[in-house]
């Protein structure tokens, strides 16, 4: 369990190396923060006999709420106008490979000649899918790819598996 935390630790530095956040992304980032709810909460705790309570009280939920309705109703207007770095399309196509790669290669072992066919019974799909889905999951763990494209990889894997399901038969 430690090796995993250590591993993922060690992930997430490197991607936050390589993909750091410029000054669109951050202004983006504080401009969806959390908009008052802090000031709400530490206005409520306030003693009963807090002179003013009332209105620091009042007061704090017109400004979370001033700024609810003010940087959440222009937020979809800045990402709009910043319009944050997007990534590569020939990185992503090369990431899709190598996860295609992954894939191939965690389920070669539950495959035997004749079933690298057309034939192939549920029972091994099914396994072949599971087989799948694990190694893009340790992948995910180890942050060895993109999460949004290891994402769209399950996924598949889950409508494929629900598309075995619903066939029925020992043969699908």
């Amino acid at each position: 369990m430690m090796r995993t935390r250590l591993v993922r630790a060690l992930a997430d530095i490197e991607y936050y190396l390589q993909a750091p956040l410029g000054w669109k992304e951050g202004t983006i980032l504080v401009w969806a923060g959390m908009r008052g709810a802090i000031t709400v909460a530490a206005a409520q705790t306030l003693p009963e006999d807090a002179p003013h309570r009332n209105l620091l009280v009042f007061i704090a939920f017109a400004v979370a709420t001033g700024s609810l309705l003010l940087q959440g109703g222009s937020i979809g207007w800045l990402v709009k106008r910043l319009a944050p770095a997007t990534t590569n399309p020939a990185d992503e196509t090369a990431e899709r490979t190598k996860i295609m790669t992954l894939m191939q290669e965690a389920s070669a072992p539950l495959m035997t000649d004749y079933q690298r066919g057309d034939f192939v019974d549920k029972e091994t799909r099914l396994a072949v899918l599971q087989a799948q889905r694990n190694a893009l999951l340790d992948a995910r763990d180890d942050g060895t790819f993109d999460a949004e494209i290891l994402q769209s990889s399950l996924v598949v894997l889950d409508a494929d598996q629900i598309s075995i399901d619903l066939r029925g038969g020992p043969n699908g």
